[in-house]
């Protein structure tokens, strides 16, 4: 076959070797035909054909045609065959003897050149029988082409370069011939051939580096102009890729343009995504034709040609994915190996004839002990591109230095966990924890070994040790949340483990498949502890002061005078019915206190205590046998007290259910106060909730809150009446990370007092709120509202600015 190459030969040097030494074997050094490269070098316009046929003792006439430019019309033509100068000037007649060429192929070599340089041409003979031989009728004289001028677009350009050896690219009738110097070329429909010495490296702006194995071919296809992907087919040989970018560059812009080539075979179709690295090899096996796909990095897809599978060998999922450091094989009857752990000699073939001169320079120097802190830098980056294999590359040359430093210990443990090699890697973890017990990554990743390994009290008891040393705010520390809570869950430990999942789940910096996977846990987890401290503490600001005691009286009760108070209080509830799933009666109980002191004086009348205790008993039963549900109803008797001023304001007593998102209850209140008999608030109260989940819009969580409240009063009089009220409140709540939340919230209230004449009041209270995790048991709570009240039928209109800061302790 005919290979071009160029040849920057100044024409003193040529002479110096062909004439000077004409009786020596003098090396022509071939290279690339810089015709294509820069104007001026000389070319052939026409000559031999691609493959020159030839019958030993017979002579074979050849001639060639420069080209029709000034340079090439004006340059000189030498022959050889196998570096052996044979023949000048367009003509030569060669004989090739048999017993010449028993141990090597004769090779062809074409030289023109002139002052500038020289390009090379390169052919292959095809021996055939003395008999009929016809040299003149078999060597037609052959026109070559120059490749076309395409415009190349500025945003997208491919390379090519031999980093061994030579190549070609033929496309159509375009046939470009590939050396050491780098070629631009178009990625249109075409064919890479590489023999069995040669390694082609391509470049490609849009998909990534190509590098084409010795004796491959692979077919590339032409881009579609709504297509993201490179599309091409290996027919057979060898195929390393490496896909630009980083599997966590993608966002909801791009996240459609994951995958950057598609690469198929007879036997199977793959997607190479970004940041993944892959090598495929098509070949023969006990003559059947395979193909062989490993990842060194990232994740591929695997499509398998389902035409040619068996039907028990079908799998569920049209697509497959392979991780790194798997092998997966498939015969061209459908056959597949399981999946396994490539050789070390097979990911050498591949890392040796993909590995450049420069890299391969790079890879020695590394074991210079100067150059450790750039080794380990790089090791970093290769860590954290999940590039497994180059790490042990890197790495292996100056293992002898494990002990000068504790991260090469731990990348070499990385890598081999990343390959599966899980009892080579808590080696190197272990001597990672004997040079810093305190080192948090070694810790981590054993944890993470032991897990999948099910030894769930040893991963535990890492992830604890781990997370004593883990930088606040960094990815493992948004990770401890869910790690640690599997091995919590499957020790039994599932308050643990629901208090770490839950975490997990409202953390928007961790990754999304870990946070539905809390998610999951959650929803097998139905047991909590059974007793809760809630401390709030806080300070509140209102513009106008209202009787707390008496917060639905009318508006004369209003101030204009603003006030600072502090709020202090305790929530304490024991439930039984947590600390198992068994079914039956369960029974529980709380108390509540708060403290109301108005900072401002003259309003320490409006002092305000309330106590209240509860008791409750829940009953759980068995809702869907199939299904493993079941199904709760509590009811309750509440009690209580309010104080105002260090005297006794009233009493209430109630009682009711829940059930779901439904609550009733209905009792007493005795207004137990000195006020005069007409202006005492004792009656009946009925109230009923109801909390309902609107979903999800965008970022947001939308909720409704419902209530709806009657008091038949015993005593009426011109002030004091029975009520109906009904409260409305929607609201949104969006996640700004897991520390930090916003809601934000309007309530409606319409209050109606059967009075003469009937009184009604409208209430609208815009309200926004942010809480703020200080720590996992402390929260902090800012809020402003702004309530409007319209009053009728006086038609009195009161406005009510004001904000609160309350922090509140979770035990």
């Amino acid at each position: 076959m005919r290979k071009i190459q160029n040849n920057f030969l100044f024409f003193i040097h040529i002479l110096f070797c062909f004439i000077i030494f004409p009786f020596f074997e003098n090396k022509i050094f071939a290279q690339l035909p810089k015709t294509f490269i820069k104007e001026g070098l000389p070319t052939l316009r026409s000559g031999p054909p691609l493959n020159i046929q030839a019958a030993y003792d017979k002579e074979v006439l050849l001639e060639v045609s420069p080209g029709d430019d000034y340079s090439s019309q004006n340059s000189k033509i030498i022959w050889s065959i196998n570096n052996k100068k044979i023949c000048t000037g367009v003509y030569c007649p060669i004989v090739l003897k048999e017993s010449d060429y028993l141990e090597r192929a004769p090779i062809l070599d074409i030289i023109t050149f002139n002052e500038y340089g020289g390009t090379t041409y390169t052919y292959e003979f095809e021996i055939r029988s003395k008999e009929g031989f016809d040299s003149k009728s078999l060597n037609k004289e052959t026109e070559y082409v120059k490749p076309k001028n395409e415009s190349i677009d500025s945003f997208s350009s491919q390379k090519v370069s031999a980093i061994f050896g030579k190549g070609t690219l033929i496309q159509r009738d375009y046939i470009l011939y590939i050396g050491s110097v780098s070629r631009f070329f178009n990625w249109k429909e075409g064919i890479f051939q590489t023999d069995n010495l040669d390694t082609l490296k391509i470049s490609d702006s849009e998909s990534g580096l190509w590098f084409l194995l010795p004796s491959s071919n692979l077919s590339i296809q032409s881009p579609t102009d709504d297509d993201q992907l490179r599309r091409s087919k290996l027919n057979l040989g060898s195929l390393r890729v490496k896909a630009s970018g980083s599997r966590n560059d993608t966002d909801e812009n791009t996240e459609s343009f994951t995958n950057k080539m598609e690469i198929e075979t007879e036997e199977i179709k793959i997607l190479v995504s970004r940041g993944t690295d892959v090598v495929m090899t098509r070949g023969k096996e006990n003559n059947k034709l395979f193909t062989k796909i490993i990842v060194f990095s990232g994740e591929a897809q695997l499509i398998p040609n389902i035409r040619i599978m068996k039907e028990s060998e079908k799998f569920k999922e049209d697509k497959i994915k392979l991780g790194t450091g798997l092998e997966f094989t498939i015969y061209e009857d459908g056959s597949i190996k399981p999946l396994s752990s490539p050789n070390s000699s097979t990911i050498d073939y591949f890392i040796a004839f993909t590995t450049t001169q420069e890299e391969l320079k790079a890879r020695y120097e590394t074991k210079n002990i100067d150059n450790l802190s750039e080794i380990l830098d790089r090791a970093a980056i290769l860590a954290e591109n999940e590039e497994y294999f180059e790490l042990l590359n890197l790495l292996t040359p100056v293992q002898n230095l494990i002990d000068k430093d504790i991260r090469i210990s731990y990348y070499l443990g990385f890598a081999k966990k990343g390959l599966y090699q899980n009892q080579d890697a808590k080696k190197y973890f272990n001597h990672a924890k004997k040079m810093d017990s305190n080192f948090p990554m070694a810790h981590w990743q054993l944890g993470l070994i032991y897990l999948e390994e099910k030894n769930y009290p040893y991963a535990e008891n890492e992830f604890l040790l781990a997370h004593k040393n883990i930088p606040k705010g960094s990815k493992v520390d948004h990770e401890y949340g869910y790690y640690v809570g599997v091995p919590y869950f499957f020790n039994n430990k599932m308050l643990l483990a629901k208090n770490t999942f839950q975490s997990a789940v409202w953390d928007t910096e961790l990754d999304p498949s870990l946070r539905q996977s809390a998610a999951e846990f959650l929803k097998r987890i139905n047991i909590e502890k059974p007793w809760s401290v809630f401390v709030p503490l806080g300070v509140q600001y209102d513009s106008n002061v209202l009787s707390i005691a008496q917060n639905q009286s009318l508006p004369s009760q209003y101030s204009d005078k603003s006030v600072f108070r502090s709020i202090a209080g305790g929530v304490y509830s024991y439930d039984s019915s947590k600390e198992s799933n068994n079914d039956g009666w369960f029974l529980g109980g709380g108390a509540k206190l708060f403290y109301i002191k108005n900072l401002t004086n003259g309003y320490s009348s409006l002092d305000a205590l309330v106590l209240e205790g509860s008791i409750y008993e829940t009953r759980r039963w068995l809702k869907d046998e199939e299904k493993k549900e079941h199904d709760t109803v509590r009811i309750y008797q509440t009690g209580g007290a309010v104080f105002v001023d260090n005297k006794q304001d009233n009493l209430y007593f109630l009682g009711g259910g829940i059930y779901k998102s439904l609550e009733l209850n209905a009792g007493i209140q005795i207004d137990v106060s000195d006020r005069s008999v007409s202006n005492q608030r004792s009656g009946l109260v009925y109230n009923q909730y109801y909390q309902m989940g609107l979903g999800q819009y965008s970022l947001f969580v939308l909720d409704l809150s419902l209530q709806g409240q009657e008091q038949i009063m015993f005593n009426t009089s011109d002030t004091v009446g029975s009520t109906f009220e009904i409260i409305a409140t929607p609201s949104a709540s969006y996640s700004i990370n897991s520390k930090t939340s916003l809601k934000f919230s309007n309530t409606f209230d319409f209050l109606y007092t059967f009075i003469s004449p009937i009184q009604s009041k409208y209430k609208f209270i815009p309200s926004a709120a942010i809480n703020y995790f200080i720590q996992d048991w402390l929260i902090g709570t800012f809020s402003t509202s702004f309530e409007y009240d319209r009053v009728l039928p006086d038609n009195t209109n009161v406005y009510r600015p004001g904000a609160s800061l309350i922090v509140t302790g979770i035990f």
